[in-house]
């Protein structure tokens, strides 16, 4: 679901390919073969770990581009991890739902429509690397995601890792510099925003950073809620906020912000189908009677740390509403017409519908739905132990954060690997619509603490 970018420096700093260059350091080939290494012996529960190192801790400029193709990190790790599956017969039966079926639906429209935008060979090589990107990732999630456990014992693995990150996120803070530059990808010199510096270290931009970290807590209380303890999620907790601070971006302080309000919706779940209904009618009052502007206009509003982009976030979705003979049909190539900056596409919808056209969009938001669709399911579903029901809220508030950012922000590089995550955890562990109950409570069972 990368977001799709006109403009070269834009496209350049998203690591989209630009220039058809390999960009391979030593140091960052050494890290690679040593975690396609662990991938293949490592026990299955753990084949996850060298995924997270990857995303940590190597920026996602690093590639090999033969014949035009861009050959990434994470493309030649997830290579390495399917061929171990397939070698040692690790490729389990899936109890296929909607949700399984709507992401392969969106691959394969995101090829379709992606390429009749422009009808050239590259696009076709692009569109189609990022949908095969995007299975391999989601499917390898949903084969190992097989309880509660494997979904506590990733999160174990991102919090240890977290506290690598903050390490450099602080040395980034007092020297004013990013050790991974020398990998490309990244500034060598951090952004300074009205005084504020926006660290973002491997990182593909300091907001997709602090996103990255705030989308993590829910899993890390989990394992909480869970009756296993409650330091290790604080300390997770913790060390992801204080990455959150030190990208000084408005975006991931409300991600947090957001997740702390899912997380106390969870006293209020027997009412949160009136509530969602209130803040409809109470948006629906705002547009047609007391605001003069759309009620997307708040978008325009928001500023916590200063020096936010709000009123850019507000113009793209008007001019992406306003234009919407242009796109819905296949999606545009261009949107730097729209209005000044427009060609930085910072709404994940919008992007979607760009890139796809309005069938895109949809197959987008419906599988958000049948992600929020499966975990209330899982809530309302007699007889399922609570321990079941606190994975499924985790896994909603996940959902929730992701969705709220998609408003400020598109997703590419590490954080796409995330979302998918997030979905085939969704997939995996809740009762999504489109199977029957039986089999997916006896495969999303959870292990005894």
């Amino acid at each position: 679901m990368l977001a799709l970018f006109q403009d070269p420096d834009v496209a350049a700093q998203a690591g989209e390919h630009v220039g058809g260059t390999t960009a391979v350091h030593p140091v960052g080939l050494a890290a690679l073969l040593g975690l396609m290494a662990l991938a293949v012996l490592a026990p299955r529960r753990w084949v996850g770990l060298p995924v997270i190192l990857l995303l940590c801790f190597i920026p996602a400029a690093q590639r090999i581009v033969i014949s035009t193709i861009d050959f990434t990190f994470i493309r030649l790790l997830m290579l390495a991890i399917w061929m171990r599956i397939l070698v040692r017969r690790e490729l389990r039966p899936l109890t296929w739902n909607h949700l399984d079926r709507v992401m392969v639906v969106w691959a394969v429209v995101s090829v379709i429509f992606g390429t009749v935008q422009g009808m050239t060979l590259s696009l076709l090589v692009n569109r189609l690397g990022a949908s095969v990107d995007a299975m391999m990732i989601y499917f390898f999630f949903r084969l190992l995601i097989r309880d509660a456990d494997d979904l506590i014992l990733l999160a174990m693995q991102f919090m240890v890792s977290s506290f690598g990150v903050a390490v450099f996120f602080f040395i980034e803070s007092r020297t004013q510099q990013n050790m991974f530059y020398v990998f490309g990808g990244v500034p060598q010199f951090t952004d300074i925003r009205d005084g504020r510096l926006r660290c973002q270290g491997a990182f593909a931009h300091a907001i997709l950073a602090g996103c990255f970290w705030a989308c993590l807590v829910p899993f890390y209380f989990a394992r909480a809620w869970m009756g296993r303890g409650w330091i290790m999620p604080i300390l997770g907790a913790g060390s992801a906020l204080f990455i959150v601070a030190m990208c000084a971006s408005s975006t991931p302080i409300m991600a947090v912000l957001f997740g702390v309000a899912g997380g106390a919706a969870f006293l209020l779940r027997g009412g949160l189908r009136w509530l969602r209904w209130l803040i409809f009618l109470w948006l629906c009052v705002l547009h047609f009677l007391l605001m003069k502007m759309p009620v997307w206009h708040l978008l325009a509003r928001v500023d916590i740390v200063g020096g936010s982009t709000g009123w850019h976030r507000y113009h793209l979705v008007d001019k992406f509403i306003e234009r919407f003979d242009e796109w819905w049909a296949t999606g545009t190539l261009r949107t730097g017409h729209w209005g000044p900056g427009l060609h930085d596409v910072t709404n994940q919808f919008v992007a979607e519908g760009v890139a796809g056209g309005v069938w895109r969009l949809f197959l987008f938001c419906l599988a958000v739905w049948l992600g929020f669709a499966g975990v209330s399911r899982s809530l309302r579903m007699p007889g399922r132990p609570a321990a079941e029901k606190y994975i499924a809220w985790a896994l909603g508030t996940a959902l929730f954060m992701h969705c709220m950012n998609f408003i400020a922000v598109s997703y590419f590089e590490q954080i796409v690997v995330l979302w998918y995550m997030t979905l085939a955890a969704i997939a995996s562990l809740t009762l999504v619509p489109g199977a029957r109950v039986e089999q997916q409570i006896a495969e999303a069972s959870v292990a005894p603490a």
